[in-house]
């Protein structure tokens, strides 16, 4: 037995010889180095923060990249193949690990430094170069972390800087990713998952992240291993108990997601207006037209026949109505982040078309649409980084902007505030578009953004902002409608208004109102799809680097504004012009010159901000008072 082992050794050695030659020689002629990297040579010691003893574990044999010293580099190609003759010293002596290897297994760690997420060996050269031969996944080395300083002029240092601070208490050691943010990401997500005392074991999490390495060699997926596991647990949760046969064919699905996040960050495709259906030939109307559509409504939990979701289900029975024999729908009810995904594989796998109607089910949207990409899935959201699922939105703030202008108009005391929560995340686009039209209304008006004791989803307490607003002089307000306000004549499909206010805080008359149409909203999705006209979202998600997303707005007959009696008519009939203006495009809310809080000019005099930019903007208008 040991006789064959030696002649298979000898016989690997050869074929090894002629791979590092082969691969030494291919890079010469490119003119690059032909030796294995040597981190001596790469990495001023003087330069080096701090070295850390890290735990003995198994690490990625595809991360082991050069060897300590200059010296040791001369015996190995860059590959780690050999390329000392088979009569040397250096060949007798991988030969007899090669032996050790096919039979009873290497035993001993190698030795290594870790430098900015790879490896180079300081003992065990020989070892990695036959276990690389056989195609080993990894083995086990005992690491020595190298800390380099933080430098301005490598941004490579802020973003390992990141992943230090992550890997003090995060899952999963030595983990790369291509971003500063998404390590704060995985972070917040390692943080909803409960790990028992088995676990929560480094050998353990350790075995989870190899499954990862090794699928995406398999898969010949070259994306940071970091960023595919926190798209993988966004989509599917902790792999407890998961083969890497199911790891591989999770990841598979998620390819077209990963080509995208692997690509630089992009603008967006924003539909603005409805794209008119193709005119068919009598023969593709016989024979190609949708004459039905099956569409399924997901809807979070907690609808009820007055809330917000509830306004979502009235839209889709006004749908319904209107499209009668070509459409039959379906809802799901009582959905959340858990049970989301089951849900729609159980009961949409039929539809033609699925609308998920709330922000918080996008992972298990995104991870439905990409296991069933024939099956068109929108979700209601600002347009996000998602590959193959689309968005449907509004152009909300241009309702918010005319409701501003009555806001201003209505305004005795020139003060008039917008009430609204205070998020770590918030986009103000509706806030400015507001302020926007008071000044457009009453250009010396004071505009005030108050968040003092307003909480998310919780319109009651709006009252304490309301009455912070009064104490600083504020007569008319935009709020969200709290129940115990008692105004009359507000439109039930209203959720926020404008209305003035008395000295008590306490609401006295309805002026106007901002609110979706989803009857018209979903009614023109589902004529979309059915004309075929909204395939152009496949279209666009289906290139190598495409985001797309409705966002429509007046011109599309998706937001209404109510106006009241109390209004007076001189306001009245400039909201109907700037209205009309806005829905022909012959007019922009966001026209500069406009400065932000801090001076900077972010819309340039005479020209209009970009659609891009308003949905994502996040600055405050410099005239905005903050009532804190």
């Amino acid at each position: 037995m040991q006789r064959s082992y030696e002649r298979e050794a000898k016989m690997a050695y050869e074929k090894a010889l002629r791979l590092g030659k082969k691969d030494y020689s291919s890079r010469i002629s490119q003119g690059k180095k032909g030796n294995l990297t040597a981190l001596d040579e790469i990495v001023e010691q003087n330069k080096m923060l701090a070295y850390v003893q890290r735990p003995t574990m198994e690490i990625p044999l595809s991360s082991i990249v050069g060897t300590y010293t200059s010296g040791r580099s001369h015996s190995f190609s860059a590959n780690f193949m050999p390329l000392h003759n088979e009569v040397s010293e250096f060949a007798s002596k991988w030969i007899s690990l090669c032996v050790a290897h096919i039979g009873e297994g290497l035993r001993d760690p190698i030795e290594v430094y870790e430098y900015m997420w790879q490896y180079y060996v300081v003992e065990g050269n020989k070892r990695v170069s036959v276990l690389k031969f056989y195609g080993a996944a990894a083995f086990r080395a005992r690491i020595t972390r190298m800390i380099p300083q933080l430098s301005e002029q490598d941004p490579n240092t802020a973003l390992y800087y990141a992943f230090l601070r992550y890997d003090k208490s995060g899952f999963f050691k030595g983990i790369r990713m291509s971003r500063a943010e998404n390590y704060e990401l995985l972070s917040e997500i390692e943080k909803g998952i409960e790990l028992s005392e088995e676990e929560n074991d480094i050998v353990y999490l350790n075995k989870i992240y190899m499954q990862f390495v090794t699928a995406l060699e398999q898969l010949e997926i070259d994306i940071p291993v970091g960023d595919v596991i926190l798209q993988y647990l966004q989509l599917y949760g902790m792999p407890r108990g998961t083969v890497l046969s199911e790891i591989v064919e999770h990841i598979s699905a998620m390819i077209p997601q990963l080509k995208l996040i692997s690509k630089p960050q992009i603008e967006p495709t924003l539909v603005l207006e409805q794209k008119p259906g193709t005119q068919p030939s009598l023969v593709q109307r016989l024979f190609s037209a949708r004459r039905t559509a099956k569409v399924m409504f997901a809807y979070s939990e907690g609808r009820t026949e007055t809330n917000w979701i509830g306004a979502h289900e009235k839209g889709r029975q006004k749908m319904q109505k209107e499209l009668s024999d070509c459409v039959e729908t379906y809802t799901l009810d009582g959905l959340n982040e858990e049970n989301c995904y089951e849900e729609l594989r159980k009961h949409a796998k039929d539809c033609d078309l699925v609308l998920v109607t709330s922000t918080r089910l996008v992972n298990a949207a995104l991870r439905f649409q990409l296991e069933n990409p024939n099956i068109m899935t929108l979700i209601y959201s600002r347009v996000r980084e998602d590959a193959s699922l689309s968005t449907y939105y509004g152009r909300y703030y241009e309702a918010v902007f005319l409701c501003g202008v009555a806001a201003g108009y209505a305004s005795k005391n020139r003060c008039v505030a917008y009430i609204t929560p205070k998020l770590p995340k918030r986009h103000t686009s509706d806030i400015n578009a507001f302020a926007l039209g008071v000044k457009t209304a009453s250009p010396f008006a004071r505009v005030l953004l108050v968040s003092k004791g307003v909480v998310p989803y919780e319109p009651e307490s709006c009252i304490n902002g309301i009455k912070h607003a009064v104490s600083y002089g504020a007569d008319v307000v935009m709020s969200p409608i709290a129940l115990s306000m008692n105004l009359t004549d507000v439109p039930e499909d209203a959720f926020s208004a404008v209305f003035d206010v008395g000295e008590d805080g306490q609401a006295l008359r309805y002026i106007a109102s901002p609110a979706w149409d989803w009857g018209r909203y979903y009614t023109e999705i589902v004529r979309s799809y059915l004309n075929q006209s909204l395939d152009f979202l496949r279209d666009i998600n289906a290139q190598e680097v495409g985001v797309a997303g409705l966002w429509w707005g007046f011109g599309t007959g998706v937001l209404k504004l109510r106006l009241s009696q109390f209004l007076h008519p001189a306001a009245e009939s400039l909201i109907h012009y700037l209205r009309s203006s806005i829905a022909l495009t012959r007019f922009n809310p966001f026209h500069g010159p406009v400065k932000d809080s801090e001076g900077k000019l972010q819309i340039a005099a005479h020209s209009d901000l970009k659609p891009y930019d308003i949905l994502s903007m996040e600055w405050i208008a410099d005239f905005i008072e903050l009532a804190e």
